[in-house]
């Protein structure tokens, strides 16, 4: 950028000429000449007069528009072009940002076209692999971030048995190809875009979470997820059927059962309309199991946020017709843990979690309460004003009498 003169420096800081400059640098940005054309804006008669002190009085009193032409002409006695001129005056150069665009869907598109090669060179169909690249989940292509992350799923994809192989566990696909047993885990990134691959070419639903979706995708291609990390506590559970998980809770009534993942994935089944209970933490079930034994309703402790294994019983719950009344501490992460049992259940009702509860707990005796905006979004409010949790064990006393009314007479 060269030096320029101090007369032309002071008149680009006047109103006129600032608009003027302006209006070079759009059509500079919009990839138009700078050199030619009519500049088309609004001066008013002293905006034009410090116009002129570079176009000239002629100008001026012809009421006409910037003719670029004159304006170059006038610069050009300093050696300057009009570009020139704007850009050593901003101390940068003024970008094309039509070409920057066009420069960057060529550069996506490169990277797009190679991932769809990439993924064709392993056996994946080019439609599926369009597909695939639409995933809202991906990087944007023009960064080399889908490329890289391609490359790493297409390794993944070479090594996924074949139909008449036998199956490989998650982690431990994960451990071969990336040299890690949790590359391929849910939260990753490249376990996430695996899986959606294969639900794209098996035509399966989408994987959102690490739950049933993930499993039956990865099931698909032959691999295992792991079912025994994950778990749920249960008290009084009436399940039916040849899965572990139905005849640990028939043989151990009245006792607080630990079920994994894969005890609950077997064939299961529980009489419809059966009322199902769910607290957050352990101290809610334990208590109800000293105080009611065998007679307490069936009770799911999520023990915090739920479980992969707490959300698949649940759902399954509710699918069967299980009525579900649902609660948690009354804090941050106790609207999480309803949040995520509603969205698998959206039918569950909350059990004492909310504005009352919450307004008695805390001696506040003067609450406004408006049915029409619902118990959950009031509790939210409230909650939000005194930010005071109120944890489970708090209301215990009245959990257990709600539990204990819940029992029917013939128990």
């Amino acid at each position: 950028m060269r030096e320029l003169p101090t007369g032309l420096v002071t008149w680009a800081r006047m109103p006129g000429p600032s608009i003027v400059l302006d209006a070079v640098r759009q059509r500079a940005r919009r990839g138009h000449a700078t050199e030619n054309g009519v500049l088309r804006v609004a001066l008013t008669g002293d905006q034009r007069r410090e116009v002129a002190r570079l176009l000239g009085t002629p100008w001026d009193i012809s009421g006409r528009p910037v003719r670029l032409q004159n304006l170059a002409a006038a610069l050009a006695e300093h050696g300057l072009t009009i570009r020139m001129f704007v850009e050593s005056l901003d101390g940068r150069p003024v970008v094309n940002e039509r070409q920057v665009r066009a420069d960057q869907r060529a550069i996506a598109d490169t990277e797009r076209a190679a991932a769809v090669a990439m993924l064709a060179d392993v056996g994946v169909n080019p439609v599926d692999a369009e597909t695939w690249l639409a995933d809202p989940g991906l990087p944007r292509p023009g960064s080399g971030d889908l490329r890289l992350l391609t490359e790493q799923a297409s390794q993944v994809w070479r090594r996924l048995p074949g139909p008449s192989q036998p199956r490989i566990r998650l982690a431990h696909l994960a451990a071969t190809v990336r040299h890690n047993a949790h590359a391929l885990d849910y939260r990753e990134e490249l376990g996430r875009a695996v899986s959606r691959l294969i639900a794209v070419t098996r035509q399966l639903p989408r994987p959102l979470n690490a739950g049933r979706d993930w499993r039956r995708a990865w099931a698909a291609a032959g691999v295992l997820c792991d079912t025994v990390s994950s778990r749920v506590l249960i008290l009084n559970l009436p399940l039916h059927g040849p899965a572990p998980a139905a005849h640990w809770s028939a043989a151990t009534p009245g006792e607080p059962l630990w079920l994994t993942l894969r005890s609950i994935s077997g064939p299961w089944s529980i009489s419809t309309g059966t009322n199902v209970f769910v607290c957050e933490n352990p101290n809610v079930l334990e208590a109800a199991a000293d105080e009611l034994g065998p007679r307490c309703p069936p009770l799911i402790c999520t023990d915090g946020i739920p479980s992969i294994a707490a959300l698949d019983l649940i759902a399954a719950l509710a699918a069967n017709g299980c009525p579900i009344a649902v609660r948690a501490d009354i804090d941050d992460a106790g609207f999480v843990v309803v949040e995520q049992v509603r969205s698998v259940a959206p039918a569950a009702k909350t059990w004492r979690f909310d504005a009352v509860t919450y307004a008695s707990q805390l001696g506040l005796t003067r609450i406004a309460l408006d049915n029409e905006r619902g118990q959950l979004q009031q509790l939210r409010e409230i909650y939000a004003q005194h930010r005071i949790p109120v944890h489970e064990e708090a209301v215990l006393d009245q959990l257990i009498n709600d539990l204990a009314a819940a029992v029917p007479t013939d128990c």
